[in-house]
């Protein structure tokens, strides 16, 4: 296990690595399908690879370049249609496993990718914030339904303050905290404010990474968006 951890590291704090692989082990209690649906998004690509499940558990393997996002679909059985999805996350080289107590999707973890669990926090956190939004924003339609325009103002502004000085400062604290890492180049590619991000943003963001890493797919998709 910390030969894995160690390829995992240097893949993603140095970037020298190539095409590496990583290895999917999945051990869920309760899975009573006897297929999987791996649907993998590489960039503008996406591959789907049916794979067997034996008594909940389940294994896969691929090569990857850089992180990429993964969804894992049950199927029923002795058919080709979805009825639900396992689990998600963000695939890195070494060995990630699967396991829980039931097939929920809530129920299930994700262990061994670091680009995931980074992400998964960042989101949360970002989650936190868009809650409190929506509960000013019915607070707003109140005011606007009651024409109190005064009011109405002011919430606006707050609401503002939400995204401008809250939620975009989060997404670039987590840029720069890991610039010099993949994790810096792929966030602003799978954070949910992609619609509210100015150009601006964008590239600033893009020349928060260091030389290496603005060489990565990630960062030009980043770049790109700032033109």
């Amino acid at each position: 296990m910390k030969p894995i951890k160690y390829i995992c590291f240097l893949f993603l704090v140095t970037g020298v690595c190539k095409a590496q692989t990583y290895q999917l082990s999945g051990d869920v209690k309760g899975l009573k399908n006897d297929s999987l649906l791996i649907l993998s998004q590489k960039g503008k690509t996406t591959s789907i690879k049916k794979i067997k499940v034996v008594a909940g558990k389940f294994a896969f393997g691929d090569t990857l370049k850089e992180p990429y996002f993964v969804q894992v679909f049950k199927l029923k059985n002795g058919a080709n249609e979805t009825e639900g999805k396992l689990t998600e996350f963000l695939a890195e080289a070494g060995t990630i496993t699967i396991t829980g107590p039931s097939p929920r999707f809530e129920d299930v973890q994700v262990a061994g990718s670091v680009a995931d669990q980074v992400l998964k926090k960042y989101l949360k956190e970002d989650a936190k914030i868009v809650a409190n939004w929506e509960q000013l924003k019915v607070q707003y339609d109140q005011y606007v339904a009651q024409k109190d325009t005064l009011s109405r103002k002011k919430v606006a502004n707050e609401l503002n303050d939400m995204l401008f000085k809250e939620r975009i400062p989060l997404l670039k604290q987590y840029v720069a905290q890991y610039k010099n890492n993949m994790l810096g180049a792929l966030l602003p590619n799978f954070c949910l404010l992609k619609d509210l991000l100015s150009k601006a943003d964008y590239l600033e963001m893009y020349n928060m990474l260091t030389v290496q890493f603005k060489q990565t797919d990630y960062a030009k998709s980043t770049f790109e968006k700032s033109k």
